[in-house]
Formats: structure tokens, C-alpha cells, sequence
């Protein structure tokens, strides 16, 4: 799967994936996540077959609790996020949220979890809307959609296919060299 419906217009991915769950309610607030700094620094997405270009996804520290993520996709275009983790039982879960849009409604999150392989990878996981898991699931609150994942967090059926990234020492997207 692809990183694209951002268009995340990426862990990511998209900001809003093609695949991606999209909620309104994040799975936590911001105020108690912690920064992963192994998270910080420029990764670039392991192709799938020949040819494919790779997603690269810069993520920055924002401030003590969130990130400032940045997607490049194939045609070179940058989309940019606001991410923050969440852990689910002992799971960590980036709850990722596109910010280009003024509109408040337009400003869904996706998920993914993560974890880093032996050699320094980032694995990512996305929670799929095609999952069997959440066909027709709707949420009324916060609290009831991350109870919800919390009690499935373990269930691969969650989940679409892992992409992973490995680390791009020295790339920077140039999107932020012209900050």
C-alpha cells in the first residue's frame, strides 16, 4: 500500500492514506504522550517491487509532546502533519493529523503503529478501514473508539500491511531546507 489520499492530498504515510482508518477522535489526547526520539530523523520507505519510488517522511520534534511530520511522495510533493503517540496496553500507536486544511472537519487522524527492527528500521502498521474489525463500527466519543482499539490492538485484522523505512542519514526533505 502506498501513502497517498495525503493526499496522508506519510509512518505514515497520505495524511490520509487510501486504506487508512480516518477518525475524528484521536486515541488519546496529546498531554500524555512522550516524544520517541528514535522517531526523529528523515526516512525513506523500502519499496515493495523494482522501480517504485520510495516514500520519504521527515519527522521533527514540535514541542515536548508532538511531532511535525513532513511526506514526500513520488512526484516530489510534500505533505505536512502533526503526530503524536499514544500507547495502547503497551503498544505505540502514532495518531497522525493532516493540518493543511483551515477546516476543522477536514482535519481527521490516521493511525499507525510502530516498532523498530534489530537493525533500526521502522516498521509501521496502519489501522485499515478495511478492516473486518471496523465495517460499520461507528465511535460517539474518544473514549469509546480507543477502548474499542485497545481491546483489538493485538488483532492483525486491525492492521493493513507492514511498510517499512529505513533510516536516510543525511536526507532532509527540501521542503524544510527552505524554511
Amino acid at each position: 500500500m502506498t501513502f497517498g489520499r495525503i493526499v496522508f492530498s506519510l509512518l505514515i504515510v497520505c495524511l490520509l492514506c487510501p486504506g487508512c482508518y480516518e477518525s475524528k477522535y484521536p486515541l488519546s489526547s496529546s498531554d500524555a504522550s512522550r516524544i520517541d526520539k528514535r522517531l526523529l530523523k528523515c526516512w525513506l520507505e523500502e519499496p515493495h517491487s523494482p522501480g517504485d519510488r520510495p516514500y520519504r517522511v521527515e519527522i521533527c520534534k514540535f514541542n515536548e509532546r508532538e511531532y511535525f511530520v513532513a511526506f514526500c511522495n513520488d512526484n516530489g510533493t510534500a505533505t505536512i502533519a502533526r503526530a503524536f503517540t499514544s500507547m495502547i496496553g503497551n503498544v505505540p500507536v502514532i495518531n497522525m493529523q493532516g493540518i493543511e486544511s483551515e477546516r476543522p472537519e477536514d482535519r481527521t487522524f490516521v493511525f499507525f503503529k510502530y516498532a523498530f527492527s534489530p537493525d533500526g528500521s521502522l516498521q509501521t502498521w496502519m489501522i485499515s478501514s478495511d478492516s473486518p474489525l471496523l465495517e460499520k463500527k461507528t465511535f460517539s466519543s474518544q473514549a469509546s473508539f480507543s477502548a474499542y482499539i485497545k481491546k483489538h490492538i493485538h488483532d492483525k485484522q486491525l492492521f493493513g500491511e507492514m511498510q517499512r523505512f529505513k533510516p536516510a542519514d543525511g536526507l532532509h526533505l527540501k521542503f524544510f531546507s527552505e524554511l
